[in-house]
């Protein structure tokens, strides 16, 4: 029998509320799984006895973990521009988090109710990505009023316009970001905007209409669309420049693939194809994802950036990378790397993952060595004290009432 969008479709334990609500990119890519306690996987009641239970995201750890892992490495590359010069692919890692919990949200909402509110998940999103980018901006405006910022029309007040209404990558994409801007970083932001845009468009559409084959037609065509308009333009531009690669580098059209991968795995676990795996099934995702990890550390390492290779290969190869080990978070949570990743430290600096993403690269500016006349690990620890100081006050004070906020909107 087809499964339609008002039926229950997975076979797995409901996990409790669903918490998954999209970082956010970036870094902060995602409100899900905030909690620090572990999923329990013992099915009972209906499920035992064999009931299709609708899947839940529940609190899982180590969705929120990897992102503490995540930020750490793109605060390292920032900090010199030498250190992990492959740290650009933990972005790949927080767009295909990002598709896969905003779909597996829209999804869970969509059989719950049968329909999609594009309101109450644009206010959500709003609610999560605004609070600390418009702290920073104002932090920005109180630091240029008392320093001196070279060219802050575009640096500060024009990198802030582009950042709040999420133009940031084509700006950057296209030649118009300035030197060192002060919000350079949330071009990624940006990309994650436009596909909440069209993604949840598409969601309502397929729920609408009944039909959940046509979300999956919609995310293999985006996958299809986004790799092929990057291999396009990067092997159809002669000769390969610093431009042919921030054109494809940046842009939402050329980057979207990771996010619609995620969305196709997030639909995979709304119905119930991540779910009550065999044991040989769970072992063989278990060598995979060690597998991925492994690799996934020499991009770190080797995978410099504005090589055409880049774009042509190791771009999709960290998406699926990512994928991998994203897919072994779900399937098996009770898994040695999983109860590694989902510890409680790296569970709370995944949680503040957004806020520092989006303040550390205008901290990083403000203080260097040539301005402290310090040597680079007593600016670095100053740097980051300042950045995570921050960050902490606004989980507690913003951001974590909000959330609690979020998650109640989210259950009904």
């Amino acid at each position: 029998m087809a499964r339609t969008w008002g039926t229950a479709v997975a076979d797995g334990v409901a996990d409790g509320p669903v918490l998954a609500d999209g970082p956010d990119s970036g870094p902060g890519l995602a409100v899900a799984s905030q909690a620090g306690t572990t999923t329990s996987q013992a099915t009972t009641g209906p499920a035992a006895a064999g009931a299709e239970v609708p899947f839940r995201l529940g609190d899982r750890p180590p969705l929120t973990g990897i992102r503490a892992l995540g930020i750490a490495a793109v605060l390292v590359y920032h900090s010199n521009y030498k250190t992990l010069p492959g740290a650009w692919s933990q972005l790949q890692m927080f767009f295909v988090l990002s598709g896969f919990l905003i779909t597996s949200m829209l999804a869970g909402e969509g059989r719950r109710n049968g329909r999609i509110s594009l309101k109450g998940f644009y206010s959500r999103r709003a609610v999560r990505l605004l609070p600390p980018l418009l702290l920073t901006i104002t932090l920005m405006a109180i630091y240029a009023s008392f320093v001196f910022v070279a060219d802050a029309s575009h640096r500060i007040w024009g990198d802030s316009a582009a950042a709040l209404f999420y133009y940031a990558d084509y700006r950057q994409a296209l030649g118009y970001q300035p030197f060192f801007g002060f919000l350079a970083q949330t071009w990624s932001l940006s990309v994650e905007e436009q596909f909440y845009i069209i993604w949840s468009v598409l969601m309502v559409v397929a729920v609408a209409m009944g039909r959940r084959r046509l979300a999956y037609a919609f995310a293999v065509v985006g996958i299809a669309l986004s790799a092929g308009d990057r291999l396009y333009l990067t092997l159809h531009t002669h000769p390969f420049t610093d431009a042919t690669f921030a054109r494809n580098y940046y842009a939402f059209d050329s980057r979207a693939d990771a996010l619609m991968l995620g969305c196709l795995l997030g639909l995979l676990a709304s119905d119930g194809r991540l779910s009550g795996w065999p044991r040989w099934a769970m072992r063989t995702l278990t060598a995979a994802a060690v597998a991925a990890a492994g690799v996934a550390v020499w991009i770190l390492f080797y995978a410099p950036l504005w090589h055409e290779s880049l774009l042509v290969w190791q771009l999709p190869a960290a998406s699926v990378i990512y994928g991998i080990i994203i897919v072994y978070f779900v399937v098996c949570p009770m898994g040695v790397g999983s109860r590694v990743i989902g510890i409680g430290v790296l569970v709370f600096v995944g949680e503040l993952s957004y806020s520092l993403y989006v303040l550390h690269f205008p901290v990083y500016l403000a203080i260097q060595p040539s301005g402290t006349h310090w040597s680079y690990w007593p600016t670095e620890l100053l740097r980051l004290a300042i950045i995570f100081a921050i960050a902490i006050a606004s989980w507690f004070l913003i951001e974590r009432p909000l959330t609690r906020w979020r998650k109640r909107s989210a259950a009904r």
